[in-house]
């Protein structure tokens, strides 16, 4: 495995692991601060290794190529669903966007945040958890379909909460 290879891969690998830990820890309710504060910095980190994730396939894979990053997407979906679909990069942008956005409202928003804040949060975290699973079940294999279960658990749960929720509001 090359340099590039590896840190490809390894740098997606540690973003989702420290993503399922962050989002376990907060379903199981973190309260206290410091933890609070510890969550965040590793939510950050986690952002932060994707960034180097999609930063190391633009350069070292697709050479800065939107089109050539459009044709992998294409490629990939056709070997693992049968059919080539190039515009699921576009889901990966959003995934970006979405990550970006939530980190951005832990640092920045005010303490405590509304209900409406709260509800768009969730709805996002619901967004990145759906292409996390997709990203590690559909298109991997091995331990990485573990992490990608444990995705799709938290999802489920925090569907239910979200419902749950909304039904109270």
């Amino acid at each position: 495995m090359s340099n590039s290879d590896w840190i490809i891969a390894w740098s997606i690998r540690l973003a989702m692991l420290l993503f399922v830990i962050v989002q376990a820890a907060q379903w199981y309710g973190a309260k206290r601060p410091r933890m609070i504060l510890f969550l965040n910095v590793l939510w950050t980190a986690s952002f932060i290794l994707f960034l180097l994730h999609v930063a190391a396939a633009f350069h070292f894979v697709h050479h800065w190529s939107h089109d050539s990053a459009y044709m992998a997407t294409a490629n990939e979906t056709k070997e693992k669903m049968g059919f080539a679909y190039g515009a699921g990069v576009y889901f990966n942008y959003l995934f970006l966007g979405v990550w970006a956005m939530d980190v951005a409202m832990i640092w920045l928003s005010p303490r405590p945040i509304s209900g409406t804040q709260k509800n768009l949060a969730m709805l996002g975290r619901m967004y990145l958890l759906f292409i996390a699973f997709n990203g590690v079940v559909v298109f991997k294999s091995g331990w990485l379909r573990v992490i990608g279960s444990l995705c799709t658990l938290l999802l489920a749960l925090l569907a239910i909460r979200f419902y749950s929720r909304s039904k109270t509001l």
